[in-house]
Formats: C-alpha cells, sequence, structure tokens
C-alpha cells in the first residue's frame, strides 16, 4: 500500500483568506524599524538557500512545519487567480525509492530522492477550462472584484489558455494582426503559461522550506512519462519539476561538508534599465548607503 499526501493548491479555504487579510493590515501599518526588521528576515531567507547536494536520511519533517510551509505556499500568485497548480507531497521512502531507480536521471538525482524527507511533486493544469467556474465561483464569493472584471473573467481566462495547437497558432494569428493597431495580450501554449504558473508556486514553496531551516533542491531531470505513472497523475496534468525538501547532510562517510553557493552573473548582465541593455543606475546616497549596511549587519 503506497500512502502519498497530496495538497491541492487549487483549493481557498476561509481561514487561509482571512489571515491573508489579516497580514495584509498588518504590513500596512508596520513601522519603519518592523519593515526593516521584516526585509531583513526576507534578505537572510533568500540569501541562505542554496540547492541541496546531499540529504539527511530517515528524518521526516514534522506535520506542523509541512502545513506552514503549504499555508504560505497557497499563497502564490496566478494568472487570473485560476491557480492552475497541485502539489503531491511524496513521504513514503516505497514511492521515492521507484522514482529514484525508475525515473531520475543521473545518480545525483537519484540518492537525493530517496534521501529526501520528501519529494514536492508540481503539478501543471493542461486542461485550464475545466477549473474557470470553481474560480468564478470562489471570487464571486469573495466579491473582492470589480464586477466589470467578473464579467470578462470567463471569456478572457478561457481565451489566453486555450488549449490545442490549432487553438494556439489561430489566436497568434490574430493577435499578431492587431498588434500594430491596439495592444493585444501575447499567446502562448498552455504548457507554457501552466508551467509558469507552476514555477511560481515552486518557488515559493522553497523560500517557505527555507525559512524553517530545510534543505532543497529543484529538479526537472526525471522522465515525466514515469513519474505520472507511479504517482497516478491524470493525463490532464504535466509535471515540469519536484523539489527535494529536507535536512542537509550533517557529514561524515568522506562528505566534503556544507553546500555552496554556485557563481551567479554580475548584476549589470541580468538587470537593465529603460530599455534593453541600458545600464540601470542604482547609485545611492552617502546616508542611505549607510542606513542598507546597517540593516544587513
Amino acid at each position: 500500500h503506497i500512502r502519498q499526501a497530496v495538497f491541492c493548491i487549487g483549493t481557498t479555504h476561509n481561514r487561509h483568506h482571512t489571515r491573508r487579510l489579516f497580514l495584509t493590515e498588518s504590513l500596512r501599518n508596520m513601522s519603519s524599524a518592523a519593515k526593516a526588521a521584516g526585509a531583513n528576515a526576507f534578505r537572510a531567507i533568500v540569501r541562505s538557500r542554496v540547492s541541496a547536494r546531499r540529504f539527511e536520511p530517515n528524518k521526516n519533517i514534522p506535520n506542523g512545519i509541512m502545513r506552514d510551509i503549504l499555508e504560505s505556499t497557497i499563497t502564490s500568485p496566478s494568472g487570473f487567480n485560476l491557480q492552475p497548480t497541485h502539489v503531491m507531497i511524496v513521504r513514503c521512502q516505497e514511492t521515492k525509492h521507484r522514482l529514484a531507480k525508475e525515473v531520475m536521471l543521473g545518480a545525483g538525482n537519484s540518492y537525493r530522492t530517496i534521501d529526501a524527507s520528501a519529494m514536492a511533486v508540481f503539478l501543471a493544469d493542461l486542461e485550464v477550462h475545466k477549473r474557470i467556474n470553481r474560480i468564478v465561483s470562489l471570487e464571486r464569493d469573495a466579491a473582492m472584484r470589480d464586477p466589470n472584471y467578473m464579467a470578462i473573467l470567463p471569456v478572457a481566462a478561457s481565451f489566453l489558455t486555450g488549449e490545442g495547437h490549432a487553438a494556439t497558432f489561430l489566436k497568434q494569428m490574430a493577435t499578431d494582426m492587431l498588434s500594430p493597431v491596439q495592444p493585444m495580450p501575447s499567446i502562448e501554449p498552455v504548457e507554457a503559461w501552466s508551467y509558469k504558473n507552476a514555477a511560481l508556486v515552486a518557488q515559493t514553496y522553497t523560500l517557505a522550506a527555507t525559512s524553517h531551516g530545510l534543505a532543497t533542491c529543484m529538479m526537472e531531470g526525471f522522465d515525466t512519462r514515469r513519474a505520472k505513472e507511479i504517482l497516478r497523475v491524470p493525463d490532464r496534468y504535466g509535471v515540469p519539476l519536484m523539489v527535494a525538501t529536507g535536512y542537509e547532510y550533517e557529514g561524515g562517510d568522506g562528505w566534503s561538508g556544507e553546500t555552496k553557493r554556485t557563481p551567479r552573473l554580475e548584476m549589470e548582465e541580468v538587470f537593465f534599465g529603460d530599455t534593453f541593455g541600458e545600464s540601470l543606475d542604482l547609485d545611492e546616497s552617502e546616508q542611505q548607503s549607510n542606513d542598507i549596511k546597517e540593516e544587513v549587519s
């Protein structure tokens, strides 16, 4: 018997909504010192995250911690709030062994899968139209949207998330022809749209796990077809990535030590100003520079 914990990111609960409203109002009312402390905490989380090379085996993540991670994960943004991502939290050792042996590409991904406390498997809905009515119902119950937005939501969401190569091609032709006359949306295949949304959820999940001192490793080196068969994932969903989650290996067996951060491009190679390639001016006054240094220290 294979037990799998399946958490549906598309499900919204009233207490989550109430908590988000409370936190949003709290953030608005924070003092400058409190906002600086919050920025420091977030900075520490983001900059401490690295891709774990090895996990401590036979170590479980307490349910309370996992629940808190998922309650943060479910706040992730998505196009039209359609929330097209589901997450499976695979903790069964037998299932992880099967994934390691039959699905993963490369020895590194295989032993991480076995040793990790859990494998977060992100599923992207490729038949998004089937969830539109559910989301529209949630939006109406929340009564937060402008009536004009609600009126066009079903049509706009269906148009922009059109499924099938023929439908995508026709919509691309139509929008390309009209773009010189007026602004038009970019039409992309449903896989690209849904995978993009899943990546937002995966990043939130990873940072939430990091905030609890957990190690993570995002992985895309696996056979999706085999993964879906083992995990009994319906054809409706793609599997863009998995995130191995657990505790960093504590050493021994010739292990070289803690995971080091991989190199990054220089800031000027990544970030531009008003036009592509234009240098971004981030020069600060001496006082601003000192204030930031005090926050970081």
